[in-house]
């Protein structure tokens, strides 16, 4: 962790896995693949933020005006803006479960909200998972974008998840931030070797104006894997199995698409489109009630 990093450990491992945090933990799973009208949130109990805690906070603050504003010269240093592309229609409306035969090969097309940049939710993260100092950094996470590709493929009653999510998550230190971070005064500017050490294969920093400018990429495989079964609106995937709701739409004039909750209780929606159709009279398999 940050706080109170022994000046003889390496500064290049401060950036992992979208945190800056030391070790081999997985990448944060953070945002809401989503688009709701504004909800009322229920307040949290003490304590860190839960990823749920910033998908409710996130959906609350669609019609706030608290969204980070970048510097003018931060996508220079950590690389070109990031661009979404072509909107699927599915991304336009609130998600709705419905239920539906699943059972072929679906191809991701689009991923609803991929782009999180409400200030309070990036605070949250930051203090959460990068222990940054809460005053002196209220501003150092200033975005995280996320962006799913591949294949779910529903076969023989499996599931097997040919999918990836690319994250990325950017990061301005500036010297009073890491200086309240770490407990040691670096003076006006980040020292440059400082900011040069954070850098790896996965993290790009540079110098701008006394401010360490970073951006970190993690790429983490899909998880939606093992036997299934399908109860009315939502299906049961592994052992012990993990509950996903979803929606068929077999309206679209070109071909079906697969509307997917990521995970139960979280706000995620992706939008696939079948590519390859189940043979003909098969079914999934159905769960049993208990």
């Amino acid at each position: 962790m940050l706080r109170r990093l022994d000046k003889t450990q390496s500064l290049a491992c401060l950036l992992v896995g979208g945190a800056m945090a030391c070790g081999t933990a997985p990448p944060v799973n953070v945002g809401a693949d989503y688009i709701a009208p504004a909800v009322s949130a229920t307040s949290a109990d003490a304590g860190p933020p839960t990823e749920a805690d910033s998908e409710r906070e996130e959906v609350e603050a669609v019609t706030d005006s608290g969204q980070m504003s970048l510097p003018d010269d931060f996508d220079m240093f950590v690389g070109p803006s990031w661009e979404r592309g072509t909107v699927s229609p599915h991304c336009r409306s609130s998600f709705e479960a419905c239920g539906g035969a699943l059972a072929g090969t679906w191809e991701v097309e689009d991923n609803c909200n991929p782009e999180l940049r409400t200030l309070s939710v990036l605070q949250s993260w930051g203090q959460w998972r990068m222990k940054l100092d809460q005053a002196a950094c209220w501003n150092a996470v200033q975005r995280l974008t996320w962006s799913w590709s591949g294949e779910l493929r529903f076969e023989s009653g499996f599931v097997l998840d040919d999918r990836q999510r690319a994250q990325n998550v950017y990061v301005q230190l500036s010297a009073s931030c890491l200086s309240a971070t770490l407990g040691t005064d670096l003076g006006d500017s980040v020292p440059p070797e400082i900011c040069e050490g954070m850098q790896d294969d996965a993290t790009t920093c540079a110098l701008a104006s006394g401010v360490c400018m970073c951006t970190n990429r993690t790429v983490v495989r899909g998880s939606a894997e093992g036997v299934y079964a399908v109860l009315g609106i939502s299906v049961s995937i592994g052992r012990p199995p993990t509950r996903y709701e979803y929606c068929v739409d077999e309206t679209a004039p070109d071909g079906d698409r697969l509307l997917w909750r990521e995970k139960e209780g979280e706000l995620r929606q992706v939008v696939l489109r079948r590519t390859v159709d189940a043979p003909p009279g098969t079914k999934d398999p159905v769960e049993v009630p208990r």
